[in-house]
Parts: C-alpha cells; sequence; structure tokens
C-alpha cells in the first residue's frame, strides 16, 4: 500500500485519536450523512498542502478546522494529522523508504506547523514532495463529487490544470516561473545599475561647483541641528510622559498580581485541608452508618421481644387473678417511669452539652477575631515593605537623580572619552561595613573617575556647555595613594574595636587601586562610637575614625552621627535591599503562620456551630418522645390508683431488662443519628466551600493570565519606549554633545509633525548632495573605478539574461512533447473507458488551439449510444460525471497514480451506472490504491476493507472496521442458520 495509515487527532469532527490503517488496494469509508467520513479527504487534502478554506470547508479561518466542542464534548486547542506513506518505490523524491508528513495547526496562534519524519519543514518543501506524483490539488487523483459535478462545466482552460497534473509538467511550469522571476529580478538589477551607471558618469565631469555645494550643505546641516534638536527633545518628553505612565500602570498590575497570586495560595493551602477533612468525614460517616445499621437491626429485636411481651400481658390482664394481675401491672407502671425518667435525663444531657458548645463557640470566634485582627495589621506590614522595597529599586535605577551634574556625565559617557565612572558604581563595599564605608567616602561618592585629566577638562566644557550642574571629577593619573605611618599604624591596630583601614573595606577592580587607596587609605574603621572616641584620643586626633554605624570621628575631634530618615546613598541602596528582602521573607513566614491560624479557627468555628444546630434538633425531638413517655407514665399512674392498688414505690427495673436494653438502644441510635447527621451537615458544609474555593481560584487564575498578558504587553512597550527614548538620547549626546536638559533650554518651539517632515527633507536634501570635498582629482578617480566596475557587473548580467531566456525555451520544448505525448495516451484510453461506463458510444479530447499546445484548453467530444449531443451542457447530472469518471479512468490507464481518493463521486450515478463504475474500479487493483468514501452498496461490494463512520451524541466521530470477506462470511453463516 502507498498510503499505509492515517493518524487524526482534533480535526473537524476526529476529536480523539484516531488512527486508519490501509492494508488493501480498495478501502471504502462508509457512513450516514453528516457523520463525518468526508473529513478523512479534507484531513489528506490539508496535510499535503490545501490552503483554501473554502475547499476543506472549515468556515473563514484555518483554525476551524480544529475540533470545536459539542453538546457533551469541550472544545480542543491542536489539529494534526499524520500521513504515513510507503516509499520503497520512491515515488516521492526522498531517500527514506517511509514517509510522514505531518501537519498541525493551534488554535492558540492559528499558525500551522509541518513535519516531514519528524523534522519540522515548510509548506513549500511539501508541495515540492508531492509535485507530478498524481497527487497534486489540481490532479483527479483526489475529486470530489463537486469537483465531478463541475468537471463537465468546467471551461476548457481549467480542464487543462488535470492534464498537466497528470503529464507531469507542472514542475517544469514552476521551474519556469522561477527562472521567470530570477528574468524580472535580472532586468531590475540591470535597470539599477543602469541609473547609477547614468549617475556615476554624470559625477565624473569636473567638480566645478565643489564650493556651492559645500555651502549649500553647511547651511542645511546648520538648519537640520537647529530643527532636530528640538524634535528630539519632543520625542524624548513624549516617550518620558509614556513610560511614566507605564510604570504606572505596571506597578498596580504587578500589585494585583501579587494580591491574587497570594489569593490563591491561600485558597490552594485552605482547599487542601478542607479536602483532607471531606475524606475523613466520609469514612466516618460510613463507619457510623454501618454502626447504625447494625444497631437497627438490634433495635428491630428487642421491638418484636416488647411486642411479644406486650401481648402476653394483655392476655394475662383478662386471665389471671387479682395478685398476678396486679404484678403485670405495677411492672408495666415500671417500665413507664424507667422510660420517663431516662427521657428526662437523656434531655437535660443535651442542654447541657449544648450549653458547653455554645461557650466553646463563643471563645472561638474571639479568638478568630484576634488572629484576623493580626493577620490584618501583618499585612498592611507587609505591603509597606513591599512599597519600601519598590522605592529602593527605582532609586537604583536613577542613582544620581538629585545630582545634575552627575547625572548629565553618566547619560553622556557614551559620547564622552575616558569616562570610568561615579565612585559609587567603582567600589563594592563588604557587606557589614557599608555604613562605614558610606560615611568614610561622604560626598566622595558622587566623584567621576576619569582616565586622565584631558577627559575630565572635556567633561567640565560639556557640562558648562550645557549649563549642566556641576561635578568632581577625579583623573586616575594624578591619583596617589594616601597611607599613614607606621606608627599610627601600630597604635591603630592596637586600639580596642579596630576593623581595618576603610579601603581594606571595599572590592574594586585592580586599575581602581589607587583611587581607592586615595580615598580611603587614611581613613580608620573602629567598632562603635566609644572605641573610636578612645582611639582619636590615642592617635592624637590626627586620624579620621567611622564606625559600622556611620557615625564619624573627625580628624581634630569634632564628632558627626545620629540619625536621619533618608540615610540612603548609591552605595548603601544594595544593602538596604537586601535587608528589606530579609524582612519581606520572614515576615512572610509570620504572615503565612497567621493566614494558617485564622483558617483552623474558622474550621473549628463551622465545626462548633454545626455540634450546636445538630444538638438543638436532637433536643427538639427528644423533648416530644420525653412529653410522649411522661404523658404514658401519668396516665398508668392515674389508672393505677384508680384500681385501688397500693403502690409499690420500691419496685424498680432491673438493668437487665427489655425496657432497659431498648433505651440504651434508643439512645445509641439517637447518638449514632446525631454523629451522622452532624457530621453530613459538615460535609455537605465543606462541600459547598470546595466548590466555591474552586471557582473562586478558577477565577482568579484567568484574572491573573489576563494581568499577565496585559504586564507583558506593557513590559513590552515600556521596552520599545525605553529604547526609543535611549536612542534619541544617544543622538543628542553623540551627534549635538548636548544634555538633555541643554537641549530643553535651547530647542525652539515648532510644529512637530512639520518639523520631522523638515527634518526628513533636510536629510534628503543633505544626501543628495553626495560627498563634499576639495581633493576632486583624487575623487574623480574613485568613481572612475567603480563606474568601470558597474559596468563590468551590467555585462555579466546581461550574459545572465541571455542564459535564463535559452534555459525557458528549453522547458517549453520539453513541456509540449510531454503534454503532446500524454494528451495522446489519454486519449487512446478514454473511447475504452467511455464505451465501459456508458455501455458503448465514443468519446475523444481535443486541443481548443493545437497551434499553442503551452495554453490551450482541452474540450471532450462525446456520443453516448443512441444520441447525438454537441454540447457538455445538454448532458444529465449523472452522464456529466460519467463523462468525469471515464476521463479519470483514461488517466489512471494512461499514467499509473499510486493513490486515488473518490468521495462520493457516484453519488449522481443510478445504480445501474454504480454497479458499472465500482466493477470497472476494480481493473486497477494491484496497480493504484483507492480510498473511496461511498455510500452506495455497488461500491461498497468492490471494497477489501470498509471503515465505518458514526457519530455519537458527543459529537465526535468515531471509526468501527470491517473486512468484507468477513461480513459476507458471516452472512453467510446467519442464512444457514
Amino acid at each position: 500500500m502507498f498510503l499505509k495509515r492515517i493518524e487524526l487527532l482534533g480535526f473537524k469532527s476526529f476529536a480523539d485519536k484516531t488512527v486508519i490503517q490501509f492494508d488493501h488496494d480498495i478501502t471504502g469509508i462508509v457512513g450516514p450523512n453528516g457523520c463525518g467520513k468526508s473529513n478523512v479527504n479534507d484531513a489528506i487534502r490539508w496535510v499535503l498542502g490545501e490552503q483554501s478554506t473554502k475547499s476543506l470547508r472549515s468556515g473563514t479561518s484555518m483554525s476551524d478546522i480544529i475540533f470545536s466542542g459539542s453538546e457533551y464534548r469541550k472544545p480542543v486547542n491542536l489539529a494534526k494529522v499524520t500521513l504515513v506513506f510507503d516509499n520503497s518505490q520512491h515515488i516521492f523524491d526522498s531517500p527514506f523508504e517511509e514517509l510522514e508528513i505531518t501537519r498541525q495547526i493551534s488554535r492558540a496562534n492559528n499558525e500551522a506547523s509541518y513535519f516531514i519524519n519528524k523534522s519540522p519543514c515548510r509548506l513549500k518543501d511539501i508541495n515540492d514532495l508531492v509535485m507530478d506524483t498524481g497527487l497534486g490539488r489540481d490532479s483527479l487523483s483526489i475529486i470530489t463529487q463537486g469537483n465531478i459535478s463541475s468537471f463537465a462545466d468546467a471551461k476548457p482552460e481549467e480542464r487543462r490544470l488535470l492534464f498537466e497534473e497528470a503529464a507531469g509538467v507542472a514542475k517544469y511550469k514552476k521551474r519556469k516561473k522561477v527562472s521567470l522571476q530570477k528574468l524580472e529580478k535580472t532586468q531590475d538589477n540591470l535597470d539599477r545599475l543602469q541609473d547609477i551607471i547614468d549617475e556615476l558618469s554624470r559625477q565624473i565631469k569636473p567638480l566645478e561647483k565643489q564650493a556651492e555645494k559645500a555651502k549649500k550643505y553647511l547651511g542645511l546641516k546648520e538648519e537640520l541641528s537647529t530643527v532636530e534638536i528640538s524634535v528630539l527633545v519632543s520625542d524624548i518628553e513624549m516617550y518620558q510622559n509614556k513610560i511614566t505612565e507605564i510604570e504606572n500602570q505596571l506597578r498596580q498590575d504587578k500589585m494585583e498580581y501579587t494580591s491574587k497570586e497570594a489569593a490563591i495560595t491561600l485558597n490552594e493551602d485552605k482547599l487542601t485541608t478542607l479536602r483532607k477533612e471531606m475524606h475523613s468525614l466520609d469514612a466516618l460517616v460510613n463507619s457510623l452508618q454501618q454502626e447504625y445499621t447494625k444497631t437497627m437491626q438490634e433495635s428491630y429485636q428487642l421491638e418484636k421481644r416488647k411486642v411479644e411481651i406486650d401481648e402476653k400481658r394483655k392476655y394475662l390482664l383478662k386471665n389471671v387473678d387479682q395478685k398476678q394481675r396486679q404484678k403485670e401491672i405495677q411492672a408495666m407502671l415500671n417500665e413507664a417511669k424507667f422510660e420517663y425518667e431516662d427521657r428526662k435525663n437523656r434531655l437535660s444531657s443535651l442542654r447541657t452539652d449544648l450549653n458547653l458548645h455554645k461557650k466553646n463557640l463563643e471563645a472561638i470566634k474571639n479568638n478568630e477575631n484576634r488572629a484576623s485582627y493580626e493577620l490584618r495589621q501583618s499585612e498592611n506590614t507587609y505591603q509597606q515593605l513591599l512599597n519600601r522595597k519598590q522605592i529602593i529599586e527605582n532609586n537604583m535605577k536613577q542613582p544620581f537623580q538629585h545630582q545634575q551634574g552627575v547625572k548629565a556625565i553618566v547619560q553622556a559617557r557614551r559620547s564622552l572619552s575616558g569616562i570610568e565612572g561615579v565612585v559609587s558604581e567603582l567600589f563594592i563595599p563588604h557587606d557589614d561595613k557599608v555604613m562605614a564605608v558610606n560615611a568614610a567616602l561622604g560626598g566622595s561618592i558622587y566623584n567621576i573617575v576619569t582616565k586622565d585629566e584631558a577627559s575630565a577638562r572635556y567633561a567640565i566644557r560639556f557640562l558648562k556647555k550645557n549649563k549642566s550642574g556641576r561635578a568632581t571629577f577625579l583623573p586616575m593619573s594624578v591619583c596617589r595613594p594616601r597611607q599613614m605611618n607606621s606608627q599610627i599604624q601600630f597604635i591603630a591596630s592596637n586600639a580596642q574595636g579596630y576593623i581595618g583601614w576603610a579601603n581594606e573595606c571595599v572590592d574594586c577592580k585592580e586599575k581602581y587601586n589607587l583611587v581607592r587607596d586615595r580615598l580611603l587609605g587614611n581613613i580608620l574603621v573602629i567598632d562603635n562610637l566609644e572605641n573610636a572616641n578612645e582611639c582619636a584620643k590615642q592617635l592624637k586626633y590626627q586620624v579620621k575614625i567611622v564606625t559600622l554605624d556611620g557615625d564619624i570621628v573627625h580628624a581634630g575631634g569634632s564628632m558627626t552621627g545620629g540619625f536621619t530618615r533618608s540615610q540612603s546613598s548609591p552605595v548603601t541602596l544594595n544593602s538596604e535591599l537586601k535587608q528589606v528582602e530579609a524582612q519581606i521573607n520572614g515576615h512572610k513566614i509570620s504572615r503565612d503562620h497567621l493566614i494558617a491560624e485564622v483558617q483552623e479557627y474558622q474550621r473549628k468555628l463551622d465545626q462548633e456551630s454545626d455540634v450546636c444546630v445538630q444538638l438543638q434538633i436532637e433536643i427538639a425531638k427528644l423533648e416530644n418522645v420525653y412529653q410522649a413517655k411522661k404523658d404514658k407514665y401519668e396516665t398508668l399512674l392515674e389508672e393505677y390508683k384508680q384500681l385501688g392498688i397500693a403502690l409499690d414505690e420500691t419496685s424498680n427495673v432491673d438493668e437487665d431488662e427489655l425496657v432497659v436494653q431498648m433505651a440504651k438502644m434508643h439512645a445509641k441510635l439517637d447518638d449514632l443519628t446525631s454523629q451522622i447527621q452532624t457530621h453530613r451537615a459538615r460535609r455537605l458544609t465543606i462541600g459547598n466551600q470546595v466548590e466555591q474555593l474552586e471557582n473562586e481560584i478558577r477565577l482568579t487564575r484567568r484574572e491573573m493570565n489576563s494581568l499577565q498578558s496585559e504586564i507583558h504587553s506593557l513590559e513590552l512597550k515600556q521596552m520599545q519606549f525605553t529604547t526609543k527614548q535611549d536612542n534619541a538620547l544617544n543622538r543628542l549626546n553623540s551627534d549635538y554633545h548636548m544634555t538633555y536638559e541643554y537641549a530643553c533650554e535651547n530647542r525652539q518651539e515648532v510644529d512637530l509633525e512639520q518639523a520631522k517632515d523638515r527634518v526628513l527633507w533636510l536629510r534628503q536634501e543633505i544626501s543628495k548632495l553626495g560627498n563634499v570635498n576639495l581633493e576632486a582629482p583624487q575623487e574623480f578617480e574613485e568613481i572612475k573605478e567603480r563606474f568601470d566596475f558597474l559596468t563590468k557587473q551590467k555585462e555579466d548580467l546581461e550574459l545572465a539574461s541571455k542564459q535564463i531566456l535559452k534555459a525557458i525555451d528549453e522547458m517549453n520544448e520539453t513541456m509540449i512533447v510531454q503534454f503532446t505525448e500524454m494528451f495522446d495516451k489519454i486519449n487512446l484510453e478514454l473511447n475504452e473507458s467511455f464505451r465501459a461506463m456508458f455501455g458503448g458510444g465514443k468519446a475523444k479530447l481535443v486541443m481548443v488551439d493545437p497551434d499553442d499546445v503551452l495554453n490551450t484548453g482541452i474540450d471532450i467530444i462525446v456520443q453516448p449510444p443512441g444520441k447525438t449531443i454537441k454540447n457538455l451542457q445538454s448532458f444529465s447530472g449523472g452522464e456529466k460525471a460519467l463523462i468525469a469518471i471515464s476521463v479519470l479512468f483514461a488517466i489512471l490507464k494512461a499514467r499509473t497514480m499510486p493513490l486515488c481518493i473518490f468521495d462520493e463521486v457516484e453519488a449522481a450515478l443510478d445504480q445501474a451506472n454504480v454497479e458499472r463504475f465500482a466493477r470497472y474500479l476494480s481493473h486497477f487493483r494491484n496497480q493504484s490504491q483507492f480510498i473511496v468514501v461511498t455510500h452506495r452498496p455497488g461500491t461498497m461490494e468492490q471494497c477489501d476493507t470498509l471503515y465505518g463512520v458514526t457519530m455519537q451524541q458527543d459529537g465526535v466521530s468515531k471509526l468501527l472496521k470491517v473486512q468484507l470477506k468477513d461480513a459476507l462470511s458471516l452472512a453467510q453463516e446467519e442464512e444457514k442458520q
């Protein structure tokens, strides 16, 4: 078999994975209307490159072929179809013995993917693979009822495509098309080259007007500078406004996302707890139910015995003597009294339990309120820490916001040579010495390190020109380390609380060591202020000392210290961020404990509430029973007194008597019933809570997905605007050596759109001037050399054009020969196939324009037996179908096709013609493989294997494979029986 199997998943009505195996020459696919059998044909055509949604009957979008769900089935998100071919005869131009061609499409992005033997490929690769194999979309190897009905009505030029596919000239047509495109491209290149050559030929002339061009260039450049600076400033302002808006929205979205993420975590933990409790309750209720059933059986036996005793008593009361009768009445009264007192005691016990549980409920409510209040306080603190973290991160992005000069230099460093960086960027303090280093550096943290003095002077001129404030520059070429003498070092190292020298408390690149030693080499670090004062005395106040808390003892004895709300600096930001993150992590753990505590109190609150409700129900039920027992006892007591018999108050019911056993049994049943109902009520409450939580989680996840998409979109926009803003700032710095602030002061008020158009026009005008210089002879040599080179290229392109035209002529000759030969072969076979289909008559093909074989249309002249009809339009629908089928069989005889797929092609035929079609189809066994989608019995009889397609209520197509010989054998056995 050429086509070995088809694998479908999510394609149209085949929602589930379906595999169709082909083991015989003729395979039929049958089923009622609407079951999806034609979808198999659509799947094959789709994989082989069909792009028309109309041809695939899939609506307006290709994603409509994905199973869209039904009343009982959810839609799927992926359609995937794989065709597995036997390529042992190398029908496909591929070295593989077996080929898998796969196409899939995702609903999410509506993008199709193609694979050959599981390797990704392009649609073009699949089209090239099936070209001239007989499986092209214009061939008659894959036909439907619509193709058949339209074949006879088609224009001669449209019929030609079928015969081109049969003749195998499609690949030549494609090559010719590619060659024509190359020829057109070559001609375009020639045109462009000619334009350039013409332009160069004009430039070769003496460059006598170079002075005028230079003046014009300078004037345009001056105007361009004035206008473009205003445009760049306006663009930067616009980008900044957009970035600010996006940052605000991002902050809100991320806060909301974090809140929802925390809510999901909370709900999922609660859901897990509730599910565990639900399973535990299910097991407990099941156990109690079993015990209840067993107790009911025992109670039934006791009730049965009680009825027998009561009947016996009735008999004795009527037939025994007075003494025996008095004994029986006394026993009945004792039992009634026992039951009355038993129910009374049980009622009192239940009321006591109710009061106890109400007290417990009140205590749990108080604890829950306390824990909820603590949780709210914890949430507020947690949010404050997150806000603080955001502020620190913003400060880290703009560490020099309040240092105008430093900020200007940092922004323009790409256009300024020799700028190494700011001191706060170059030095990394040790974690436990951040405050000490910050105090030691003081204002030096904003010093700008330069390569040399010239770089510093150029940067200062830049600040002056742009009026961008002041900055301190530290040229590395003049840095000399500061070190204390050995005596001071000895005294310091032996002082109490000695940590080291400040230059030992930072890390930096080796080339900045001189700068480090210059700024920090003479500053001492001591652990606290008291020890610093003592050490300063020993050193006679000659050395600046800093503490780990950032306090300072200056040389001379003055001290600086204390606390300010804003002690942050670029040096301390990293340390502050780590501290805040540690606080956030610690607070999150505390908050999670409070959340768990609140959830536990809420669970206990629900349990106690359920118990209280159930106890109230039990009390209400038992009150009725108690009243009934009381009335019964009082009634018997009254009757007893009326008989005039002395009441024996000392007589009681024994523990082993039946009424005692029954009372215990009733108490046990009531207790079991109460427990079961309490647990069931709790189970129902938990079930409702679980369902509500699941819905909340699903809703929250959808909202989070939406937020995530919005955040991603905003971040992309932010990145785009930031990139555009950076590009504009770099343009200001590199092209005009200006800061943004200075450019704002010097810009002119212009109409932005007109200014942008003016910039484009100015740039175009400057570009048209070309190179402006006074070295005309040298420029002439360069232009002449280029002119000669392009002239040689032009000659090469003209030669290539001639070669392409020659190749096109050779392909035309090949196509004429192959098309004519195949046309004649089909014509020879057509008459026989026509006679077989119509039972006689004759038919032939004719070229509309024999002189133009490459473009001529194909007409069909047919004469059925007993008829003379010149116009194909005069035939009936069935006759037109037979004509098309006859042409198809003629093509199959003239050129063997590996695979033919018929989709209800014989639908318009009557039964006799269907049987004739089917019999003729069997002549091609062992030549071609046929897949026939049909519902006609005559066609089914010729099929080796039948696949039945059904569709159940869920709207999904299912397959049932039947071997025809097995079906016939089974039918014969049933007839014998």
